[in-house]
């Protein structure tokens, strides 16, 4: 017998829905899950669970823990069959599941707004006219697992540099003209953050922060951009609203059409958190960009080749140089993990020791060709017959090499930091570093 119990904050209603009441009525299909939701296997008391949530974050109450073998039965909701219907393809299957059993998961999963009907849709529309019209971009504090208040938080980061309790004192010397850092959560990269922001505390404040980070639901744009300050708890994040109107004149399409991805986005959200930590009231302003794939332009070649893309690198470069040149201190900052590989990530192998050394050493000969300066060999690295490594930082690192070279004026100097890989919970290795960028 399957059972279809949804666990979670939200807890299952009793009353019947309006998806229940027509069902019954008409043998209406059942809709559709919605394309928009982000599934994370997880395990809870030794129970396999899939977190169904809105992928965007605008809707936090669309959310619940399935079963698995529940998560595979509203896989197959197509928005054509009938509960009946459902259950009979169950049962060729040879699992044992009743009408009523289907019925009462599309119930629980419509009253959690996470089928596909026209109030989801309306709801997300709402949603995303708020998101919109707000100036701020909110910290996800909960869905993240992380403390919602300063002290917490400033507790929480500061542990990761071990028994100083806290960032390195700050020095005398200027600000870096880059920096990497990861995107992993905090429980499995604290180290590797604390080494590179532990170098940036080292040092003075840039004047402007230029931030890349990943955009994980890759948005159709290259670069995404907003004028939204990233709440955080020490303060928001604010934005240099001329730099990044300037930025965003020399690209060849709204960058903020799809602005929505820095919804619920973590690669910029953890940079926010560190900046402000670091700095608190001092914390200069930033332009945060989220970088799409660049592989829709160029699967096996370098970004550089491609007329539109290199014309929007150059432009942008030659204007970040201009703001150096005028006395401007000008950090990019890159917020990038680097090999996703696993059963987590679609892959047949599992993982071993000779996977990890292999995964290693390709990653540390691209990193070799980041901290010289060479974004082209860097980006090749990363594609071709190592694009099983799935680094989902290249498009960031990428723009990040490409931009601080620019601010440079000439070759750069690139320091590793750290390197480390951490096990997924779901099967696979993640990859990340920190590095540091210097004028030659």
């Amino acid at each position: 017998m399957i059972l279809f119990h949804i666990r979670g904050d939200l807890q299952p209603l009793e009353s019947p829905g309006i998806i229940r009441l027509m069902a019954l009525l008409t043998g209406t299909p059942i809709p559709p899950l919605r394309r928009d939701l982000e599934l994370q296997p997880v395990e809870r008391d030794g129970e396999k669970l899939v977190v169904m949530s809105d992928a965007l974050g605008l809707d936090e109450k669309a959310a619940a823990a399935v079963p698995m073998a529940a998560a595979l039965v509203a896989s197959i909701f197509d928005g054509k069959r009938t509960a009946a219907e459902v259950a009979l393809v169950l049962s060729t299957e040879g699992m044992d599941a009743k009408e009523s059993d289907v019925q009462s998961l599309a119930d629980d999963l419509d009253l959690h707004g996470l089928l596909d009907t026209p109030s989801s849709r309306e709801e997300r529309r709402r949603q995303l006219k708020v998101f919109g019209e707000s100036p701020l971009r909110p910290f996800h504090a909960e869905s993240r697992g992380l403390p919602p208040d300063a002290l917490g938080m400033g507790a929480l980061l500061g542990r990761f540099f071990g028994a100083a309790g806290g960032p390195p004192l700050p020095g005398d010397r200027e600000a870096p003209l880059g920096l990497a850092a990861p995107h992993i959560d905090f429980a499995r990269g604290g180290q590797i953050y604390a080494a590179a922001y532990g170098e940036l505390a080292r040092r003075r404040p840039p004047d402007v922060v230029v931030a890349l980070g990943v955009a994980h639901h890759s948005p159709r744009s290259p670069w995404v951009t907003t004028r939204k300050a990233y709440e955080t708890p020490f303060g928001p994040m604010m934005v240099d609203a001329d730099l990044h109107d300037r930025i965003a004149a020399r690209l060849w399409y709204d960058t903020r059409e799809e602005e929505w991805v820095h919804a619920k986005e973590h690669s910029l959200e953890f940079q926010a958190l560190w900046l402000k930590y670091l700095w608190r009231d001092k914390t200069p302003p930033w332009v945060p960009i989220l970088c799409s794939s660049f592989e829709p332009y160029c699967e096996d070649r370098p970004p550089s080749v491609v007329p539109t893309v290199e014309k929007a690198l150059s432009d942008i470069g030659d204007l970040l140089a201009e703001e150096r040149r005028k006395g401007r201190r000008v950090m990019i900052l890159a917020g990038v993990d680097l090999a996703h590989v696993g059963r987590r990530f679609g892959d047949e192998m599992d993982v071993d020791d000779a996977l990890k050394k292999k995964v290693e050493t390709l990653d540390r000969e691209s990193l070799d060709k980041a901290l010289a300066g060479d974004a082209d060999g860097f980006f090749l690295a990363g594609v071709g017959e190592n694009a099983w490594r799935k680094v989902c930082g290249l498009s960031a690192l990428y723009t990040a090499l490409r931009w601080t070279r620019a601010v440079a004026g000439g070759p750069l100097s690139g320091m590793l930091l750290g390197y480390d890989q951490k096990p997924d919970p779901a099967g696979g290795i993640v990859s990340f570093a920190g590095a540091v960028f210097d004028p030659a």
